[in-house]
C-alpha cells in the first residue's frame, strides 16, 4: 500500500466526506469497524482493461498503394458492486478484508492484446459479509486477427447486497475504452484504456484505471 493510501486509510478521510469514509485505489488490506457509526456502504469497482495495440496498414492496388487505419480496441471496464450495512456496538472493532484490482497494461507490438484488468474485493474478516467481487474488463483487442479492433468484455460483479452491475465494454470496431460505472455521488473507478491510434509503426493502447473499494460509515 502506498504512503499517501495508508495515511488516508489511518486517517479514514478519504472520498471527500470527512471521517468514517476509507477510499482505496491500490493495494489490499484490513479494515477494522469503528466506533460511533450504525450503517455502512461498501462499494466495489474492478479495474479496467487496457486497450489494444493500433497501426496503419498499406494494401495494394493495381494502380498504387492504399493506406488503411487499424485502430486497436478499447479495454473493457470493471464490473461494480454495493452493500449497504446495519450495523451494531457488537460490531465495533470487526475486521473486513478488501483487495484493489490493478489496471492492465496497453497492448504493444509483438504483443497486440490490451491486459484484462485485476479482480477488486471486499470480504469477511471476524466480520460476516458475504463476498463483494467484481472482476476486471477485459483487454481491448489489437488491429489484427479475430475481432481486431473490438472492445474488451466489461467485467462481472456479484456479492453486492444493493447492486451488481456488470462493466461497460465489448462493442465491436470502438477505440475507446469502456466508461466506468457510476456509484454513489458519481463517484467512478475502473474505466478502461483507450485503443492505440492507427498510425505509421504503430501505437501502444493505453492502460486502464485502477480498481476501488469504497466504505462509508454513517
Amino acid at each position: 500500500m502506498g504512503g499517501a493510501t495508508l495515511a488516508a486509510a489511518i486517517a479514514g478521510t478519504t472520498g471527500g466526506a470527512g471521517a468514517g469514509v476509507y477510499d482505496f485505489t491500490e493495494g489490499a488490506g484490513t479494515l477494522t469497524i469503528p466506533s460511533g457509526f450504525t450503517g455502512c456502504t461498501i462499494e466495489v469497482w474492478g479495474a479496467g482493461g487496457g486497450g489494444g495495440w493500433g497501426t496503419e496498414s498499406f494494401l495494394n492496388f493495381e494502380f498504387g498503394i492504399d493506406t488503411q487505419s487499424n485502430p486497436g480496441g478499447g479495454g473493457g471496464g470493471g464490473g461494480y458492486a454495493r452493500t449497504v450495512l446495519a450495523l451494531t456496538m457488537g460490531d465495533v472493532g470487526k475486521t473486513i478484508q478488501w483487495a484493489v484490482g490493478a489496471a492492465g497494461a496497453g497492448g504493444v507490438a509483438g504483443n497486440p492484446l490490451g491486459y484484462d484488468g485485476g479482480a477488486s474485493s471486499a470480504y469477511g474478516g471476524s466480520y460476516a459479509l458475504a463476498e463483494m467481487v467484481c472482476l476486471g474488463g477485459k483487454g481491448g483487442f489489437g488491429a489484427f486477427g479475430v475481432n481486431g479492433g473490438g472492445q474488451g468484455a466489461g467485467g462481472a460483479a456479484s456479492g453486492g447486497s444493493a447492486a451488481n452491475i456488470p462493466g461497460n465494454g465489448g462493442a465491436g470496431f470502438t477505440q475507446a475504452g469502456g466508461a466506468g460505472i457510476l456509484g454513489v455521488n458519481n463517484l467512478t473507478a475502473g474505466a478502461g484504456g483507450d485503443g492505440g491510434d492507427p498510425v505509421l509503426g504503430g501505437d501502444g493502447g493505453r492502460p486502464g484505471i485502477n480498481g476501488r473499494v469504497r466504505f462509508k460509515f454513517t
